[in-house]
């Protein structure tokens, strides 16, 4: 069998690279808004984003601000961003021409503290899957951890993943060692094995959070609770597995709060931590309140697709430890919370594109 050759040579000397070239620098300034009375720990600090135009990015964006920080947003050049131009307060934009030289943006801007959202996220178990996760995911990272190193970063937080775990055990533990079976899950136990190395040898303070099965207003179509919800305003039928499968689906909210408090919450750093609502349900369960909620029941066909081959039917956290260190539990119980995003459905409010 011929050899794969990784499209990927020479970019440890990228991770070094500081080329002005990588990014280029935006201040966007809207109209102000009403700021909330908000805590001191993040207030007038510098917090970088990652990933900032994603999902999760723009809802943090939006709490940071109500946190009273200076917020520097990163997205990478060809990612989808329009979220970031409705946002109705400043902040500076850094777009990265190359996502493998992520760090330059760090060392540019020396903020204080780092949310490293930014990924390339697959269910795929291809070797493009695999050439896309190590680039996006770990080379990356790497960048970012080095340059937060050199600017000397307060606290740095890595988005990881449940898919760290794989399908031998659960629920999950973090105590436990990670056994991932996809690309994706490997470049994300990469990720947080490089922060953990951060953290032990250069005293950089890494925290990474996984979070379960996130949903909430704004999110794409392609996840399983935007597609039905969206499926169900529109009137139409959409077809789903039998729903055997437990999950434990987390408002985006809830991850948001985890996120900040993990900013300067003492006493966490060299850890991973899981982040989850505590609700364990069937995907049939989750779907029939949606059924209920929105009224429109006999559009959603049980059984209609069949189980993918890879299906993982077991994704539970562990939370228990993330209670106990961060003093936090969830707030959005799930029926709360699917309650919420077909509000928005219904209302069209966005926070990111559907791509």
């Amino acid at each position: 069998m011929a050899a794969v050759k990784w499209p990927v040579a020479g970019l440890i000397d990228l991770l070094f690279a500081a080329s002005l070239r990588s990014f280029r620098r935006v201040s966007i300034w809207y109209a102000e808004s009403d700021v909330m009375t908000v805590p001191m720990d993040v207030c007038a600090q510098r917090v970088a984003v990652t990933g900032a135009g994603g999902f999760t990015g723009l809802h943090l964006l939006r709490s940071l601000h109500d946190s009273g920080a200076e917020i520097i947003a990163i997205i990478v050049a060809g990612r989808p961003a329009l979220g970031l131009d409705s946002l109705p307060f400043p902040f500076e934009r850094i777009v990265v021409d190359d996502v493998r030289l992520m760090g330059d943006a760090i060392r540019q801007t020396k903020p204080r503290y780092v949310v490293h959202l930014n990924a390339y996220v697959s269910t795929e178990r291809t070797m493009h899957s695999v050439e896309q996760t190590l680039q996006w995911n770990l080379i990356s990272t790497l960048s970012l951890l080095t340059a937060c190193t050199e600017v000397k970063a307060e606290r740095v937080i890595l988005m990881g993943s449940c898919d760290e775990y794989g399908q031998r055990y659960w629920p999950f533990d973090t105590e436990l060692a990670s056994d991932p079976n996809s690309p994706y899950g490997a470049s994300k136990a990469a990720a947080t094995a490089y922060a953990r190395m951060f953290y032990g040898s250069f005293h950089l303070p890494t925290v990474v959070l996984r979070p379960s099965v996130v949903y909430g207003p704004g999110q794409s179509s392609r996840q399983l609770i935007s597609m039905v919800l969206k499926a169900l305003a529109e009137d139409r039928p959409i077809d789903v597995t039998e729903g055997r499968q437990t999950r434990d689906f987390v408002y985006v909210q809830d991850v948001v709060d985890v996120i900040i408090k993990s900013l300067t919450q003492p006493g966490i750093a060299g850890e991973a931590y899981n982040i989850g609502s505590g609700e364990v349900v069937t995907v049939r369960h989750c779907l029939e309140l949606i059924e209920r909620i929105t009224g429109r029941a006999g559009l959603i066909q049980f059984g209609a697709r069949p189980y993918h081959e890879s299906e993982r039917f077991h994704y539970e956290p562990m939370l228990e430890k993330t209670y106990a260190a961060f003093d936090w539990r969830p707030s959005v119980t799930l029926e709360e919370g699917l309650t919420r995003t077909w509000h928005s459905v219904l209302a069209g409010k966005k926070l990111e594109p559907s791509t």
